[in-house]
């Protein structure tokens, strides 16, 4: 499955590119070399963001699949004309026409011009009888970002007309409801402002959802699973399609029925569904329904909640832990389970985790019995315990539990600490985040910039300041740009003209974000406009010697505790990104981090030498977006082009994150593994494997 997952999630069709004339591909003669030397530019063109470069490489005709991808991932609308020629290429090119189409479609000038052109190449491919190139066409109808009820019902029309439909002896190639599917579920979430479906394609999505075509082709689940989707997104499921879903015997389309059980408006039988998906043999769905029930019915009852305490999978067993933290019936009595929990607070590396969501669950509910509890976890030698004391504090309003951990060792827990201070909105925040500025960790300078209010802090706050900007900007790295530009935004409201002195070398910053922000600064209060000037810093250029080495390789991933998994890397896709895991793996990088994060139903991710979301790797990525599915692998960001080799696995398909977020491998052993990683748990190893 997960292989299949990553085809589909690519939307490269293969099989039709291969079954494309041969003339159609042609290209015209060229070398080996001359032809790998293009490739080679276009590769380090699209990694320098440089758009000139990469049509010079493709000016010969040469590889002009990837040069046309390359162009749409720099999501420049007026590239736009250089790529719509490609939409009359092969089909295999003009697959990828589309899906860069809709990524230069930034701006609702840039829709208004690709949607036409979409809506044209569709219909000559519907009347050509190619439905897996018209269902990329769909697709990239689908997620554009309409500004007016017009355009999405122009797109509505296409793609509903290739839905199956209850009451018709037609059945549309699967290859069309595919492609159909795929682009009302993006229409649904991207532009729901805007499109309001016809009763006639609801009901043509719930058949879509119910009504499973042949088991032996893979596309049939991606089929449900997307109209589900479709129609969680938009509030138009019934019992009928909920109690469905819940019997599929696709995983995913059971938990998105979890998920449907507990979305907002009326539902009849909430409660019987519910209480059948928190029987679910698998995990994920038991999951999503516990949520959904603490979202919906726990203030009826949370007697399904206290049982689920006792579920043999952590995931669901923690969820139901923290969902005692919110009020229950008062007929039910106090949840005794919380406490039994925190009683013994073990140091073992995969044991730490009902203890510390327990006690913060009971410092929400009954701060008092929870204040007896603490004093045994704020000293824990686990640090990921003490930071969920910390959490625990700031809900008991322990202040001076809070200002005692402003020493601890570890940066995560004082930055826990600090932000308690800061939203409960303590006057003891400001020192403490005066202390802060003098860290080296992003995310806790970050947050400091956050706690400097008060009428008496401005004469501290900005020197403070000023020396956290030179010695986080001496560093050189790219990571740095969050709490740097959080420092510029605070030394524009605290200070004025006279630090103007101190702001000029930073016009010249490796950071074109900073750069950007200090001449914007220095503008306001000079009067007169600043030109920034920025001298960035890149990582090597890629060679292509070095991403073909990886071809048909896999990184093994070895977790302590756990055992491991393998990632196949996707380098005709993400050729940029695999090279730069892969050569930090190679290089040691991941051995001894963690996975900070673990969000079940949704992604694990770690590889932060910080256990944080602001602590990576020195230098940003390029972002290699593609299609987010279970058991894909991506890079974690901050904005466009800020990956910083934080890695993250899909534990589900997560749409939301489509064309958004890098891909760069797929799971392809281990998912087990993998779904079964908790908070902290640590890499041994990243290792390279394969032939």
């Amino acid at each position: 499955m997960a292989r299949e997952a990553a085809r589909w999630g690519r939307g490269v069709l293969i099989a039709a590119w291969l079954a494309a004339p041969a003339a159609a591909l042609a290209q015209p003669p060229a070398s080996r070399q001359a032809q790998e030397a293009a490739l080679e530019k276009i590769l380090q063109a699209e990694d320098a963001r440089d758009a000139d470069a990469i049509r010079q490489a493709m000016a010969a005709g040469a590889h002009r699949r990837v040069g046309i991808r390359a162009l749409g991932r720099l999501e420049q609308p007026e590239l736009i004309r250089y790529v719509a020629p490609a939409l009359s290429d092969a089909v295999g090119i003009r697959a990828e026409a589309a899906w860069a189409l809709a990524q230069l479609a930034r701006t609702p000038e840039a829709v208004a011009q690709v949607q036409p052109l979409l809506v044209d190449r569709a219909a000559q491919d519907a009347e050509s009888g190619l439905w897996e190139v018209w269902g990329e066409m769909a697709a990239a109808l689908g997620r554009l970002p309409y500004a007016t009820a017009e355009q999405a019902a122009l797109t509505e029309a296409v793609l509903a007309e290739h839905l199956p439909a209850p009451d018709s002896f037609a059945e549309p190639e699967t290859s069309a409801v595919m492609g159909s599917v795929r682009g009302l579920e993006a229409l649904v979430r991207v532009s729901g402002k805007v499109a309001v479906l016809q009763p006639r394609t609801w009901d043509r999505l719930r058949w879509s959802a119910t009504s499973p075509r042949p088991p032996a082709d893979p596309r049939s689940a991606w089929i449900r699973r997307l109209a589900m989707a479709a129609l969680v997104s938009g509030g138009e499921t019934t019992v009928f399609v909920i109690d469905s879903a819940l019997a599929d015997r696709d995983t995913e389309v059971r938990r998105l029925g979890a998920a449907a059980a507990g979305a907002d408006g009326p539902l009849a039988d909430r409660d019987r569904l519910l209480r059948r998906a928190l029987t679910d043999a698998d995990a994920q769905v038991r999951f999503e329904a516990l949520r959904s029930w603490g979202r919906r019915l726990q203030t009826t009852t949370c007697a399904p909640i206290r049982a689920a305490v006792k579920d043999p999978d952590p995931h669901v067993m923690l969820q139901a832990v923290d969902l005692l933290g919110a009020p229950c019936p008062e007929s039910e009595g106090p949840p005794t389970e919380l406490n039994a929990l925190i009683e013994t607070p073990s140091v073992g590396p995969r044991n730490w985790h009902a203890p510390a969501h327990a006690l913060v669950a009971l410092a929400r509910r009954s701060p008092n019995q929870a204040r007896r509890f603490l004093p045994r976890f704020t000293t824990h030698p686990i640090w990921q315990v003490r930071m969920y004391a910390a959490r625990a504090a700031g809900a008991i309003g322990s202040v001076g539990v809070l200002t005692a951990f402003g020493s601890d060792p570890h940066p995560n827990v004082r930055e826990a600490a600090l932000s308690a201070l800061i939203e409960a909105k303590r006057p003891e925040a400001a020192d403490a985040a005066l202390a802060a500025l003098a860290s080296d960790d992003h995310r806790l300078v970050l947050t400091a910039t956050h706690g400097l209010t008060g009428p008496d802090v401005t004469p501290r706050a900005v020197p403070a300041l000023l020396a956290a900007l030179v010695r986080l900007t001496a560093q050189g790295k790219d990571t740095s740009r969050d709490p740097r530009m959080a420092i510029l935004d605070r030394l524009q409201a605290l200070g004025s003209r006279n630090l103007a002195r101190a702001l000029d070398a930073y016009l010249t910053d490796f950071d074109p974000a900073v750069a950007a922000k200090a001449a914007d600064i220095l503008s306001a209060w000079d009067g007169s406009p600043r030109t920034p000037a920025p001298r960035p810093m890149r990582a090597p250029a890629p060679t292509l010697a070095a991403i073909e080495e990886l071809r048909d390789r896999r990184l093994r991933v070895t977790v302590a505790g756990r055992g491991s998994f393998d990632v196949a890397l996707d380098v005709d896709f993400a050729p940029l990104s695999s090279a730069r895991i892969a050569g930090r793996a190679g290089e040691g990088y991941y051995n001894g981090l963690t996975f900070h994060r673990v969000a079940p139903n949704f992604v694990i991710q770690g590889g932060s030498p910080g256990a944080n979301e602001y602590a990576g790797d020195v230098r940003f990525m390029r972002d290699e977006v593609g299609l987010h599915r279970r058991g894909t692998v991506g890079i974690s960001t901050r904005g466009r082009d800020t990956g910083d080799a934080q890695i993250f696995v899909n534990l589900v398909d997560s749409p939301r994150l489509d064309h958004q977020y890098t891909v760069f491998g797929t799971v392809v052993a281990g998912m087990d593994v993998v779904d079964g990683i908790l908070e902290g748990d640590v890499i041994e190893r990243v290792e390279r494997v394969g032939p």
